[in-house]
């Protein structure tokens, strides 16, 4: 079964999580560690790639190469943000082919306008909902694996407000959308609100379970019993690496000793086996001694 197959699988059980991951290394953690799909953040992105924040400075192949390296080093379905498709019809269509190409196994584009911010960020601004039809129909009409899953987000609750957050959802689900995302709901009583006038189109709901944004803070089951589907968990890896590494190098920089922070060092010989240098040594030694076959 295909990562994208295996996609469509997870959301005939719900509920479960998509965990962010920010690179390599954090994909390799979150797999380990259980996660049935990996989430590629563009706030996450923006970060790690740049050092900037969610303000749309990322280009479409940045975030291409991003994604790839996240989906060479994994097994399980990818979710990656595609932002607002990159610009118009042809980078849309664009974007579709390059996340394939990737690896990915699941996207979603935004009804945003150029330049995009974090869904969590004040001063966003929408296209109209006709615009985002067509980028919808563009982009559904790119992919080459009908198993690929293409989820429709809106911006338009903290913008428009909930009523015009629900009947853009509608007009996305009516053009083909896979999924359907309202970002940042700000309370418990508009997550049942799209709830409820959501589910009679028969998409699977997302929700995202970003910390410190304007959401209410839940756990899955309780989002589930909601009646949302799947969630993301986008940006809490990368918030803990920050914290962490931030007080490390503190530390470090005030004692001037490795002593100091070993406590909170993986040791050489654990991470070393984790990035699988075993498994890299055998393949030498193998071909090396010409018993390869």
């Amino acid at each position: 079964m295909t990562r994208n197959a295996r996609f469509r699988e997870l959301l005939k059980s719900p509920p479960f999580v998509c965990l962010g991951a920010h690179d390599a290394i954090t994909a390799k953690l979150a797999e380990e560690a259980g996660a049935k799909a990996i989430y590629v953040s563009g706030f996450a992105a923006s970060a790690i790639v740049a050092g900037q924040p969610d303000v749309g400075v990322l280009t479409q192949t940045e975030m291409f190469e991003h994604i790839r390296r996240i989906c060479r080093v994994t097994k399980v379905p990818v979710f990656a943000d595609a932002d607002t498709g990159y610009g118009g019809i042809l980078d849309v269509q664009r974007t579709m082919r390059l996340w394939e190409e990737a690896g990915a196994s699941v996207l979603h584009l935004e009804d945003q306008a150029v330049p995009k911010k974090c869904g969590h960020f004040a001063g966003k601004q929408l296209v109209s909902k006709e615009e985002m039809q067509q980028k919808l129909r563009a982009m559904l009409a790119a992919r080459s694996d009908p198993d690929f899953f293409i989820v429709a987000r809106t911006d338009a609750i903290a913008v428009t407000g909930l009523d015009d957050a629900i009947a853009r959802l509608e007009a996305y689900a009516e053009v083909g959308a896979d999924g359907l995302y309202a970002d940042a709901p700000e309370s418990v009583e508009q997550m049942q609100e799209l709830v409820r006038r959501l589910t009679p189109l028969g998409k699977p709901i997302l929700f995202n379970m970003a910390r410190t944004g304007k959401s209410p803070y839940l756990s899955l089951d309780e989002v589930y019993k909601l009646g949302f589907d799947y969630a993301l968990c986008p940006i809490e890896p990368m918030l803990a690496m920050h914290k962490a590494v931030k007080e490390m190098m503190e530390r470090f920089m005030r004692e001037g000793s490795t002593s100091a922070i070993a406590d909170r060092l993986t040791p050489f010989e654990e991470f070393n086996r984790f990035v699988g240098l075993e498994q890299a040594v055998g393949v030498e030694a193998r071909y090396e001694s010409g018993k390869e076959a």
